[in-house]
């Protein structure tokens, strides 16, 4: 009956360690902060900045290119992120829809840009010192 109770209990023991450790791997990371973006065109590269808010599972903040600053909005759910910059130029926005997966302190995937076709994009996080 002893050797019963303790298989017993190493066994629920177990059980509970796997139930956290699924549970852990289903939860969504945390991306809030400041992104540096870099996207390989056919022909190039461009670096961009995402500054990213979250609230749930949706996403907002500032989104900067090389010369135009805009808006950012999106959707983050588990390790997966999908969401699109706005920069307006003239009297038009040009839109950067990525999505991808997140790993940590970097995100990679795919950015579609409508008619200026699509590339493969990476960021990192940007650590900022905080000031003494």
């Amino acid at each position: 009956m002893r050797k019963f109770l303790l298989l017993s209990t190493v066994f629920i023991v177990v059980c509970f360690f796997n139930l956290r450790l699924a549970y852990e791997d289903e939860r969504t990371p945390n991306i809030e902060g400041e992104w540096s973006i870099t996207i390989n065109f056919i022909s190039g590269v461009a670096h961009h900045i995402a500054l990213i808010k979250v609230k749930g599972d949706t996403l907002s903040g500032v989104y900067k290119g090389q010369f135009k600053e805009g808006t950012l909005r999106g959707l983050i759910k588990k390790n997966k992120v999908d969401f699109t910059g706005y920069l307006k130029h003239q009297a038009t926005h040009i839109t950067f829809h990525y999505t991808g997966t997140i790993e940590g302190d970097t995100m990679k995937g795919t950015v579609n840009m409508g008619e200026y076709w699509s590339a493969i994009w990476t960021a990192r996080r940007v650590y900022k010192r905080e000031k003494e």
